[in-house]
Order: C-alpha cells, then structure tokens, then sequence
C-alpha cells in the first residue's frame, strides 16, 4: 500500500503542491493527470524519494520514505520517461550492473527471471545502442522490475512506442496488476483509461479530483446521444435541426447507402431517449440505433480543467 499524506513543496515562492493526499492500496493501479505545471513530476520525484517533501509524508507499506529511505526504496520499481540506459553496455550486463546497485544477491537469477518476463532473453547480449526505441524501453521496463518490487512507479511507460511494443507493454502492466501497486503517469488519456482502476488529477499543485475511474467517467455530461437513421440526408437534417430538445448535433458518417450517424446534444442531462425516438419515428424518420454515450476520460479531464478555470 501507498499512501501519501498532506505534501506541500515549494520552489522559491512559487508552491508547487499543495496539501496533496492520496492512497493506493495493494494490486491497484493509479493514474496520475495533470497538464503542465500541476505538480506531477515534482509528486512523482517524491515518491521515489529523489525529492524530499517541505511538508507531508510518504509512506510505502508502512515504512516512512524521509525516516527510513534505503527500506522505502527496495520496494519501488522505477521507470523514468527517458530510461536510465548505459547503452555501451550489452543487456544482460546492464541489468547485472543494476541489480549490484539494488545490493540483490541472486543477481544471476533475478536477470533470468526479468529476462523471460520481458522477452529479452534472445538479445541479452546485444548491445543496448544497437536497439529499437521499444526494445530500449523494454530493457527500461526490465530493470525496474529487478528485486520484484512491490510498488511500480512508471512515468510515460508508452512514449514513443510503435503499435506493437505499445500494446505489448499494455498487456505487461496489464499481468502485473494484482500482484504489485501501480502508478501511472501519462499525457495519453486512453492508456490511463484502459489500464487504471483509479484516476487521480492535479491541477495547481492541488487534487482536484481522486476516484474509481469507473466513476469519474459517469461524472462526465451525459446529454448526448448517438443515433443511426436511414432516409434523405437533407431532410433528416432538417427534422433534427427543428427538434427543440436538442442544443446541436453533428453529422459522424454514412454507414451505409442512406444511412447515416449522428452525435446529438440535449439541452439538459435528463435521459431523452424515449422522447427523441418519438419524436422521429413521428416524422417517419427509421430508426437503426439510438443510445446514450458514455464520457470518456478524456471529456472529463476536458471538463474538470474547464470547470477549474471558470
């Protein structure tokens, strides 16, 4: 378990967090968000105690990060956005120099087991210079794991990767979950989406928002529906420009000959559905599809930040 408790850390005047609490309790795994300047990496230097906060506390699995930092550290895993590579280094030897740094003791075998878990084993002994960009952060990926951490703390995990290493990584910290707690900071809202079971957002040093993120997306609006309907584009058009329930819609794409899929946002937030449908099959509009859309994470974020703005 992580928990972190009342930070506040400034650099010169400018207060950077501010009172910030949160906690992740075992096989979870958290999102960290926030736009430039809220106070994600100054957080995450602190929880892998490369920063020592002004104020508040860190404690990773009940041993204190200020008072106790050597036991703190051997908990955490830790992949930074640009990995810390030697890249004259060949693989395997790279990852036995980092395990003699992380004092591990069955070095041989803790580089065997990192090796198979992240496929690594058939390039071990090339050099880390002559590697892709995704084979780097692989061999990145690898060294945090070394000593089986109990804590991950991963900083852009998918930055650059192509496709397929993407997606290879994703289903990696997919495997993980469970057995370790998790957290991710990343400016691609679609990977915290799929891979975290809580959200938490800065924004000016402050949380402004810490939940499930099942949760956070049914904070988002949920005045708009998407709807499929056959006829002429011309007067579908028209029949929905003169609904008075609806604020706007948009056109999204011909599915197939004369039919067609629209976005349309309500005036209000009570469900609509049953009226919208009346109302078109009143006008003899055929209806393919009509449903309620969820919010992403990413409208809410959107949202949230204009919220705080305002």
């Amino acid at each position: 378990m992580v928990e972190v408790r009342n930070l506040s850390m400034s650099y010169g005047k400018k207060e950077v967090l501010k009172d910030v609490s949160f906690q992740i309790d075992n096989g979870k795994t958290i999102g960290l968000l926030g736009s430039n300047g809220a106070g994600k990496s100054t957080t995450m230097n602190i929880l892998t105690g490369y920063l020592k906060p002004q104020q508040g506390d860190v404690i990773m699995n009940g041993v204190n990060m200020s008072n106790n930092p050597k036991q703190a550290k051997k908990m955490i895993g830790y992949l930074p956005e640009i990995p810390p590579l030697y890249k004259d280094m060949k693989v395997r030897e790279y990852l036995i120099f980092v395990a003699q740094l992380k004092g591990l003791v069955a070095r041989d075998e803790e580089v065997d087991n990192v090796l198979q878990l992240m496929n690594l084993e058939e390039i071990q002994y090339d050099f880390i210079k002559k590697l892709s960009k995704g084979m780097q952060q692989r061999v990145g990926f690898a060294q945090a794991m070394l000593g089986k951490p109990e804590i991950l703390i991963l900083d852009e995990p998918l930055v650059g990767l192509d496709p397929i290493e993407a997606k290879r990584t994703r289903e990696l910290i997919k495997s993980l979950k469970g057995n370790h707690s998790v957290i991710i900071s990343s400016h691609v809202l679609k990977e915290i989406e799929e891979l975290c079971d809580f959200v938490l957002i800065l924004k000016d040093g402050k949380v402004v928002l810490n939940d499930s993120t099942s949760d956070v997306k049914k904070k988002g609006n949920k005045d708009t529906y998407r709807i499929v309907v056959k006829g002429v584009y011309e007067e579908i058009t028209d029949i929905i420009k003169n609904y008075d329930g609806i604020q706007s819609f948009s056109f999204v794409r011909e599915q197939e000959k004369d039919v067609y899929e629209f976005l349309l946002k309500a005036k209000n937030t009570r469900d609509m559905r049953d009226k919208i449908l009346g109302y078109l099959a009143n006008k003899r509009v055929s209806v393919y599809a009509i449903e309620r859309t969820q919010a992403s994470l990413e409208d809410v974020y959107i949202q949230l930040n204009e919220q705080e703005e305002k």
